[in-house]
């Protein structure tokens, strides 16, 4: 299982595996990697994040404002087993930037939006996750159609990343995080059932990502997130 995870999350670039002896560990990271290996991202920090010529682009559902700095108010970290990590670092804004890790390197960014939230009661999460009657554009399906939050009446269409690509249906992937807060010493547990799509902002060579998840903090909480986001490269993240 811990393979399969490592395989639906990392880049295909190999790198060399850093050595991390003698650094402090920051609170929310894995003991393998610090701040300085994620560009200075930190919990309780500050970042800025460049997507330059993504407003030209209208088809992208995605909005960011370049300008604005934001705090770092909480940290994710996921372990994917053999050196492989996620790190979400989750900004004031209703933002996240995700950091995918192999052996101390990080190998891509990407920005996500909360972009939908559903609370679910607990025979609805269920039902979504283990359910035998799959609904169209729920998770796990091959497309799934997205409307616009805006006054903008249109929806975009995004095919499924992970998975066998011929089958209209796959099962998420199931993962762990524990997130670490400002506000609390104890990091909280979410059990995450994702699932990955993409397509192509029109007019670019831009992807834009839709990242279902349903997700189960065992404090009683259950909601389908549709988080929306994009590539983010390291030189255009400024964080202090």
């Amino acid at each position: 299982m811990l393979n399969n995870l490592k395989a639906l999350f990392r880049a295909t670039t190999q790198k060399q595996p850093e050595q991390a002896a003698g650094r402090p560990v920051a609170a929310g990271l894995p003991i393998s990697v610090s701040q300085e290996d994620l560009e200075g991202l930190r919990l309780d920090g500050r970042v800025n994040i460049k997507l330059i010529g993504l407003r030209a682009h209208p088809d992208a559902l995605f909005r960011w404002d370049d300008d604005a700095y934001h705090h770092i108010a909480a940290v994710g970290h996921v372990d994917l087993g053999q050196g492989a990590h996620l790190v979400r670092f989750y900004l004031d804004n209703d933002t996240w930037l995700q950091a995918n890790i192999e052996n101390g390197q990080v190998l891509e960014y990407k920005l996500f939006d909360f972009y939908r939230v559903a609370h679910l009661s607990d025979v609805e999460f269920d039902n979504l996750i283990n359910g035998e009657d799959k609904q169209p554009d729920s998770i796990g399906a091959q497309t799934v159609s997205l409307t616009s939050t805006t006054e903008e009446a249109r929806s975009c269409t995004y095919q499924r990343v992970w998975g066998d690509g011929d089958s209209l249906w796959s099962p998420p992937v199931v993962f762990e995080e524990q997130v670490m807060t400002t506000e609390s010493v104890s990091a909280r547990h979410v059990t995450h059932h994702a699932m990955l799509y993409e397509r192509t902002i029109e007019g670019t060579e831009r992807m834009e990502y839709l990242l279902m998840s349903a997700e189960n903090d065992d404090e009683g909480s259950f909601m389908v997130v549709h988080n929306v986001g994009v590539d983010v490269a390291s030189v255009d993240i400024d964080a202090m």
